[in-house]
């Protein structure tokens, strides 16, 4: 379900590392990531729809960006879908996300889009534009594309980010594996550092996050996979992530890839 709304600011303080401040053209997301953590959105939203089945389309965002841009001074870097993927299928429609990454290249104001999709591929030609101002990030927490159909239904394919990250490279753009959440039994971090890593500047990684609501979908999606595991003990345990972010560090090491930051929740 696609709603068309009037944002009052799209330009937001950020509290996340490397990024001042983060903008959100849409609210949620039709990737349907099952264990996505920005469900979190929908009791600020009204709607009563699961999450992964509605967005909100901030349809003035350009406009407001452009006001926000004239008054704010960005020091930093601005993250483009902290709490939704701003290149959704959605955005083929409404052309948001292009809009506010060609005025954030206009103002010389760095920026970073993290996302699941190939379709960031549309815009390269503003991208290549922001030269040394802008990184691109593919998140990937699996290389089976079998069952990344499960967890990330609405996603694009693993070769196709593969793909994505192969061409933005190739252009001399800055990019990053973002391997999160790492889902127990699933994850395969050295396979996936592995794959990225001729096509990547850097990695980061990141624990995942249960605090959202999203045990009971976790399991259907294991079972559903035929992964009958215990996948919810390690969750909790802090030895298991301490171990995996070491496992992540000796990977990137021996690929010769910079690994950025692992985040634990």
């Amino acid at each position: 379900m696609i709603h068309e709304i009037q944002a009052k600011t799209v330009l937001q303080k950020s509290k996340l590392p490397e990024s001042s401040h983060c903008l959100n053209p849409y609210v949620g997301c039709l990737h349907n990531c099952v264990y996505c953590y920005a469900r979190f959105m929908r009791r600020f939203t009204g709607h009563s729809e699961p999450w992964g089945s509605f967005v909100d389309v901030k349809v003035n965002t350009p406009e407001i960006l452009a006001q926000q841009l004239k008054r704010t001074k960005v020091d930093g870097s601005v993250l483009l879908g902290s709490v939704c993927d701003a290149y959704q299928p959605i955005e083929k429609r409404y052309g948001l996300t292009r809009a506010c990454i060609r005025q954030l290249a206009e103002h010389n104001v760095s920026f970073s889009v993290l996302t699941k999709s190939s379709l960031v591929l549309r815009d390269l030609d503003i991208i290549k534009d922001a030269g040394k101002n802008v990184s691109i990030g593919i998140s990937l927490s699996m290389l089976d594309d079998s069952i990344r159909q499960k967890f990330e239904p609405g996603a694009s394919s693993v070769r196709q980010r593969l793909k994505t990250l192969e061409e933005l490279y190739k252009n001399n753009i800055s990019t990053y594996v973002f391997i999160g959440p790492i889902l127990p039994y699933i994850t395969d971090v050295k396979a996936i550092v592995e794959a990225t890593s001729p096509f990547v500047d850097a990695v980061w990684a990141e624990s995942l996050n249960m605090r959202c609501g999203i045990r009971e979908k976790l399991s259907e999606k294991y079972a559903l996979c035929k992964l009958l595991v215990d996948w919810q003990t390690p969750v909790c345990d802090k030895n298991y992530w301490s171990n995996m972010a070491h496992k992540v560090e000796q990977a990137c090491h021996q690929a010769n890839c910079e690994l950025i930051g692992f985040y634990k929740h």
